[in-house]
């Protein structure tokens, strides 16, 4: 038997989160293509019609768990960075609280142009409105730790680390056999492949060396 229909908006509001937790689980065990809204609800025991009146598609659903990740990040580095440290100890607390998020980072190498095509320009635009916390953030603590450096290419450095979020999560999951093979054809020269922290804390310090 499915799970009863919420009534009160306490209700709502838990089904709604529950819906959330749900694919969020489920997107941490499966590529996004084998996910479907009939999935997410047969975990929860709902109707698939029943999970429709809170999310209209599998593209919106993902699109609300990457504006609520994008603004736990932002909170999270607002409570990390209160005051400038050291760069590359900036460098490495920054990267570390991005591989703390493995579901963000995953939800960041969905194809984004994939979810804007089905999900239309409006959606879009709700969804970068709601999410430009995260940015403004970013620009703010950069702009805390390189105090005298121009606005134009504080804007430029932040800009940079925005590329390279999207590579961490395939960085970070290379399967252990592959990282053998890749150093036994020596693809990157004779060192070993760097740990996910390492390579992209030097990568954003080699980054901010045009900043000091």
């Amino acid at each position: 038997m499915g799970k009863k229909r919420a009534r009160s908006q306490e209700e709502l509001n838990q089904r709604y989160e529950d819906i959330l937790t749900a694919a969020s689980d489920l997107f941490m065990e499966n590529n996004y293509e084998d996910l479907s809204l009939t999935n997410i609800a047969k975990s929860l025991g709902l109707s698939r019609p029943a999970l429709y009146s809170y999310f209209h598609s599998k593209e919106a659903l993902f699109l609300k768990l990457s504006e609520k990740e994008y603004l736990s990040v932002a909170q999270e580095m607002k409570d990390k960075f209160s005051q400038r440290i050291e760069v590359n100890e900036f460098c490495k607390q920054l990267m570390t609280i991005f591989l703390g998020r493995p579901l963000f980072l995953k939800l960041l190498s969905l194809h984004q142009s994939v979810m804007e095509t089905k999900v239309g320009f409006e959606h879009m635009k709700e969804f970068k409105t709601a999410t430009a916390p995260f940015f403004r953030t970013m620009f703010a603590i950069c702009r805390q730790e390189f105090p005298n450096v121009a606005e134009t290419e504080i804007a430029q450095f932040v800009a940079q680390i925005n590329v390279l979020l999207p590579t961490m999560n395939n960085y970070r999951t290379i399967p252990a056999e592959q990282v053998q093979v890749m150093e036994e054809l020596k693809i990157f020269g004779n060192l070993p492949l760097k740990n996910t922290l390492e390579f992209y804390s030097d990568m954003l310090e080699q980054l901010a060396q045009d900043l000091k």
